[in-house]
């Protein structure tokens, strides 16, 4: 197995890092990997190494302002105000281009996880046939207008008054807080992530992970979550075999019934596949949970049905 890093020219001419984990021999199909908001690509390299070893080639690269697609660290989760959520979903087309021209006439795949989850959930409507199966991981609920009216007109307010591109404290602690309403005595703000304490930790620790956002960013992430979950983005998506999974006891998905809710969304449109899968005891990231392996072999065994 051969792991390669590169760059991919993304909208406004941003340059967007990319990680390959090749596989020995004729790869069985591309898998892609869309990120979750305060993380970057290198969390996934665990999971990519299993799927290589497993004849599967991985992308995955880092989102606009994260991880290492960004022209100085200054800018992490620095979104201006001429950047907007089409230019991280066309940053995936544009990866996904580049991914198959390099790869031929061999299975595209796509694992969209949380934030992700709604990129792949858009990507799926607006490119309609690039991706033959799709994996929507840790989706987060529909929100209700009133939550999301709140957010944007807050987020509205101080993106007006935010000249220098400063992020907002504020904005991160209102979605944030609702995590850890039910755990009485936390160890850290992030114990929801997974029941492993070393993985918490270590993000924690990582200055690239759980940083906040400009306001901006939350207003586009706001409006791109709603209009995900209205009924006629259905029609734009053509039939493929989807797979939504989640753990019962992430906070972020109300422990399980935001990936049946998801489903449901996309239930009754003609769609022959619709799959989806909870694992007991997990949290957000089930990817990084102490019985991960349990995740990776039923998605191995999911992308490699006919």
């Amino acid at each position: 197995m051969e792991v390669v890093k590169f760059n991919v020219k993304g909208k406004k001419a941003l340059q967007l890092c990319v990680m390959m984990f090749e596989p020995k021999g004729i790869p069985k199909g591309i898998f892609h990997i869309f990120h979750d908001m305060g993380e970057y690509k290198e969390r996934y390299t665990d999971f990519s190494m299993f799927l290589a070893k497993n004849g599967y080639v991985v992308y995955v690269h880092d989102h606009r302002k994260h991880g290492a697609s960004l022209d100085r660290i200054e800018d992490l989760g620095i979104f201006t105000k001429d950047e907007s959520w089409v230019d991280i979903v066309d940053d995936c087309y544009l990866v996904s281009r580049f991914i198959k021209k390099e790869q031929e006439k061999i299975p595209y795949i796509i694992l969209g996880h949380s934030m992700g989850s709604i990129i792949a959930r858009d990507f799926l409507s607006k490119y309609e046939g690039v991706a033959q199966k799709a994996i929507i991981m840790a989706p987060p609920p529909s929100t209700s207008n009133g939550d999301i009216f709140s957010l944007v007109a807050v987020g509205g307010l101080l993106n007006m008054i935010n000249k220098k591109n400063k992020t907002s404290d504020f904005l991160a602690e209102k979605l944030n807080k609702r995590m850890l309403k039910d755990y009485d005595e936390p160890r850290t703000d992030f114990d929801w992530l997974c029941t492993d304490e070393a993985v918490v930790d270590a993000y924690v620790e990582d200055p690239l992970c759980g940083f906040n956002y400009t306001a901006k960013f939350y207003i586009e992430l706001a409006k791109a979550a709603v209009n995900v979950n209205k009924n006629d983005k259905n029609f734009e998506i053509s039939d493929l075999p989807l797979l939504f999974i989640g753990g019962d006891e992430d906070p972020v998905g109300e422990n399980g019934e935001a990936v049946k809710e998801v489903r449901g969304i996309y239930s009754g449109y003609a769609f022959v596949q619709l799959q989806y899968k909870l694992f007991k005891g997990m949290r957000h990231e089930v990817l990084n949970e102490t019985k991960k392996q349990e995740v990776y072999d039923y998605i191995l065994q999911w992308i490699g049905r006919e």
